[in-house]
């Protein structure tokens, strides 16, 4: 080797082992020293987060390990505190409190929804105020008794509680006192350090922010405000829970109160404030046979409840409302064109409790003895009488080759209004969307079986799965049309049809974008929220803009201010900008950079009117 060769080897040896030792410099982890406090420190507002190596995040919500018979027990501590002062300034207590142990063990998944078995042991049960209760030890014994057989608890994947399926053994306040736990201590989760995110608990619907706390593992939740409530109101809230998870994704403790207040705005609505304080600790981790069979077992028999309070059930169909009218009489007021509403529901009323009448009303389609409208509100009826009966109705005039194609259409829409369709119905409408050789009716089919699919979410959440999956190979093969498909997985709300709706966002046609934007409002999760900002941002028609703008107000708003803020400095359009304003109107209360943001736009903005509105806003 010649010394020119020698020495520039050993120059590129000497610069080789400097760039290695600098970059070991850098990766080397640095010294963290232990916590001085038990104390769960909490980043302000705008505080830039960094972890070091070793206390990085562990896996979250759709990371989790799930492994079936994998069982978590804990032990619990629930007390809710409600203090109301009425008008005339007298003053209610109540406090509803219980504790126990909790176990849960993963069954499998079945469709979307990831199924657990829970066990509850309550050892103390506490009723204070309102009508006088039994006495402690008899409730506390009776409320063991009911949860002596298994509920059955289904999360999505990010670890949103979809449903609860409680036995007919327990009774309205046991579900109660379940759900209020379960949607204290759920932890919903998305990808980084902080995120907003939407969930549900006993009133509605709320938007709520977690962050990562100081130690691996470790976060706080924030209860922001309710983004839809059972009550015309929406409550004011506020409330922390902090979180530590187990390495695999699993909530290992949960602690914090929340507290809910309405009314007291002004001389009419008393003012009601409601704390709750809830405790969450795992006691054991092991693991036991386990599948699905024993919940498919029991299925028919439970009793599936969502988290939020239950909306009012319609009227029953007492058999006085109806005493002495037949369908022929129903029929011939329906020529008069008056109180519509109340004939639907005395109409409802008839087919509820009498199946002859129901035969006789199908008959009458299917022969064409009724004009089309006296059959659409006729189909509405059967719809909203919900019966086997009337199901299968339903089901015979879609199929009916002989009606017209005017009233099948009708029949596919009244299919997606049902509130507890059987698998009969969901069935029809494949065969309709597949065989239907009426445009008409396909997309009725089509719209119905996106509803159905929600509806079925609850007790058959294969059933929505297949469902849907049906639905998509039907719009990926062409039929029905775009919007069509978009407006009924609009329905559906479903991140399964994700992948659809990001492809229609690159149609050239401006009307079926908007269809798309439509559809990523009901889509729950983070992906959608990150393509509303793209179409907010990005598309070139001002009207699907405005359209992204308005889909923002409907979900959580936090993750979108960045985006908002950009709209207000880029956006041409007078109309989107306006929009913009009005989502930030909303939140300028719970949101400081919304105020700012409001107050720039008041002062620069160059539209008088966008100014207008911004300063009105403000109260300025």
């Amino acid at each position: 080797m010649s010394p020119r060769l020698k020495s520039l080897v050993l120059l590129l040896a000497v610069l080789v082992g400097a760039a290695v030792w600098h970059a070991g410099t850098w990766t080397r982890r640095p010294d963290v020293p232990p916590a001085a406090t038990g104390e769960t420190w909490v980043p302000e507002d705008g505080e830039a987060l960094s972890l070091p190596e070793d206390l990085r995040q562990g896996v979250k919500g759709q990371e989790r390990t799930l492994v079936v018979g994998h069982r978590l027990r804990y032990t619990f501590d629930l007390d809710v505190r409600t203090s109301t002062q009425h008008v005339d300034g007298t003053r209610e207590q109540a406090h509803t409190g219980w504790s126990g142990l909790l176990e849960l063990t993963y069954l499998g998944a079945e469709g979307e929804q990831h199924l657990f078995s829970g066990l509850v042991v309550p050892t103390r049960v506490d009723l204070e105020g309102g009508e006088p209760a039994p006495p402690r030890d008899d409730v506390l014994r009776a409320l063991q008794a009911m949860f002596e057989r298994p509920m059955y608890v289904a999360q999505e994947s990010r670890g949103r509680v979809v449903a609860v399926h409680f036995d007919a053994a327990q009774d309205a306040m046991a579900r109660r006192l379940v759900r209020r736990l379960l949607a204290a201590t759920q932890f919903v989760a998305e990808d980084g350090t902080r995120w907003s995110t939407e969930e549900s608990d006993t009133r509605g619907d709320f938007e709520s922010e977690y962050r990562a706390g100081g130690s691996a593992n470790t976060y706080v939740k924030t209860k922001r405000r309710y983004l839809r409530a059972s009550s015309p109101v929406l409550p004011r809230l506020q409330g922390h829970l902090a979180f530590t998870l187990f390495t695999d994704g699993h909530v290992r403790e949960a602690v914090g109160s929340d507290v809910v207040e309405l009314g007291g705005a002004d001389a009419k609505r008393p003012r009601v404030r409601e704390e709750t304080r809830v405790a969450l600790i795992n006691v054991g981790v092991d693991y036991q046979l386990s599948s699905l069979r024993p919940f498919q077992a029991a299925r028919a028999t439970l009793h599936p409840e969502r988290l939020p309070a239950s909306a009012a059930p319609r009227a029953s169909h007492e058999r006085e409302s109806v005493r002495g009218e037949t369908l022929k009489d129903l029929l011939r007021r329906m020529a008069t064109r008056k109180n519509r509403d109340a004939i639907h529901s005395r109409l409802a009323a008839l087919f509820h409790q009498d199946a002859g009448e129901v035969n006789q009303a199908v008959e009458l389609i299917r022969r064409g003895a009724t004009d089309e409208v006296r059959s659409e509100q006729v189909l509405e009826a059967l719809a909203s009488a919900g019966t086997p009966e009337a199901q299968r109705a339903l089901t015979s005039v879609l199929e009916a080759t002989q009606v017209r194609p005017k009233t099948r259409a009708h029949a596919a829409r009244a299919v997606g209004e049902m509130e507890r369709p059987t698998l009969l119905l969901a069935d029809a409408l494949s065969r309709a969307l597949e065989e239907e050789p009426d445009a008409a009716v396909r997309d009725a089919a089509a719209l119905s079986m996106g509803a159905l699919s929600k509806a079925l979410e609850l007790s058959e959440p294969g059933r929505s799965k297949a469902l849907l999956e049906e639905l998509l190979r039907s719009c990926r093969s062409g039929i029905p049309a775009p919007k069509v498909c978009l407006s009924a997985l609009a329905r559906a709300g479903s991140p399964l049809g994700m992948a659809y709706v990001k492809s229609a966002l690159l149609h050239p046609d401006a009307t079926v974008r908007g269809a798309a934007t439509d559809a990523l409002r009901a889509i729950p999760g983070a992906s959608a929220d990150v393509l509303l900002d793209h179409v907010m941002l990005n598309d070139p028609s001002a009207q699907v803009r405005t359209l992204a703008v308005k889909a923002v107000a409907h979900r959580v708003a936090t993750a979108h201010l960045e985006a908002l803020a950009q709209a207000l400095r880029t956006e041409r359009s007078e109309r989107v900008r306006i929009e913009v304003v009005r989502l930030l109107g909303a939140l300028q209360e719970v949101e400081a950079p919304a105020r700012a943001l409001l107050h720039d736009v008041a002062q620069y903005d160059t539209s008088g009117n966008v100014r207008a509105l911004a300063s009105a806003l403000l109260g300025e």
